[in-house]
């Protein structure tokens, strides 16, 4: 591989890739056909926890993500994350377990963690490391980070396809505004990486998988944590809104309602279904392919939580030469 990159989408993933690559010493050139941020990512729930599943390729990855969201804070000074903490209940029928960073906690607890739920659960899963991020701004904050360390980026500009020479290496890519160059090019186009890939004779096994998100208009401080139950993930983004992640407005609404008080009057202002990369098996596909030699794949969800992670670990390994231990598990050969 080669650290002269091109990197195609500026959603979080590719804007974390294009950060940390040009943070350490990359020749980077960022292109997206929108504005950074502006696709799936906008309207991600944004849940940022190291607890949850353990096993598969990303479990090393999923275990560092709020460190490394720290780290991106102290180098990104006013970073828009919240650090509230996350509650869960009745998410199964067996009884609660605590993780790493986990403990389980009672009613009482619960009410002062939650003082407007009208009945707080027996029990829940209180995880005090978790918290979630803006990720439109985050996305920003990378994008303009990697222009502080020399970045080019374009925005606006599709790319069309991924140009190769007569021995097959890549060399950049077609846009509808011309060629970019570049020894290395990074696919995290999120939706638009199989098609891509495919350009180039590359099968990536990753396609859409919807994405709903409610927004409401709430009162001041209704929800303080990241609240996670059978009716819906949810949390407050502003001093009067709430988004939620949940499959029917209706009945999201409904439980909204009945779950807190004071709650009477939220009102759904909107509903946005955005379609998400999701690889075959639900891991990340992070990597350099073989049969195309200069292409590298970052195809991943849940791609707000895992980006910091995965973007220092991509720039180590194109920039530096690493093979990182922690993505050994993610490649595309596993398929």
């Amino acid at each position: 591989m080669s650290n002269d990159l091109v990197v195609v989408g500026a959603g979080i993933a590719g804007a974390s890739v294009a950060y940390h690559a040009a943070r350490a010493g990359a020749v980077v050139t960022l292109v997206d056909a929108g504005r950074p941020g502006g696709g799936v990512t906008a309207d991600s729930f944004a849940w940022i926890g190291s607890a949850g599943l353990r096993t598969g390729p990303a479990a090393a990855l999923r275990t560092i993500a709020t460190d490394e969201y720290r780290r991106l804070e102290a180098e990104l000074p006013g970073l828009p994350v919240t650090w509230s903490g996350s509650l869960s209940w009745g998410t199964t029928d067996a009884a609660p377990e605590a993780g790493p960073g986990q403990e389980i906690v009672d009613a009482a607890t619960v009410a002062t963690l939650e003082p407007a739920l009208r009945q707080p659960p027996e029990w829940a899963v209180w995880t005090p490391g978790d918290g979630a991020a803006d990720p439109v701004g985050v996305t920003e904050r990378l994008v303009a980070g990697a222009r502080a360390h020399g970045a080019q980026v374009h925005p606006d500009t599709p790319v069309t396809a991924i140009r190769r020479d007569a021995a097959g290496r890549v060399t950049g890519v077609e846009t509808a505004a011309g060629p970019l160059s570049g020894a290395t090019v990074v696919l995290a186009a999120g939706v638009a990486t199989a098609a891509l890939a495919a350009s180039v004779g590359v099968r990536v096994p990753a396609g859409p998988s919807p994405a709903t998100l409610f927004r409401f208009r709430a009162p001041a401080g209704l929800v303080r944590t990241v609240v996670n139950n059978l009716d819906f993930d949810l949390r407050q983004v502003a001093a009067d809104r709430l988004i939620a992640a949940a499959d029917s407005p209706e009945r999201t609404l409904a439980a909204v309602r009945s779950t807190f008080r004071g709650a009477a009057n939220v009102e759904l202002l909107s509903t946005r279904v955005r379609q998400r990369p999701m690889p075959a098996d639900g891991e990340p596909i992070v990597g350099p392919v073989a049969q195309a030699p200069g292409l590298y794949l970052a195809v991943f969800h849940a791609a707000v939580t895992l980006a910091p992670a995965v973007g220092r670990l991509v720039a180590r390994e194109l920039v530096d030469g690493a093979v990182e231990p922690q993505l050994a598990g993610c490649r595309l050969d596993r398929f």
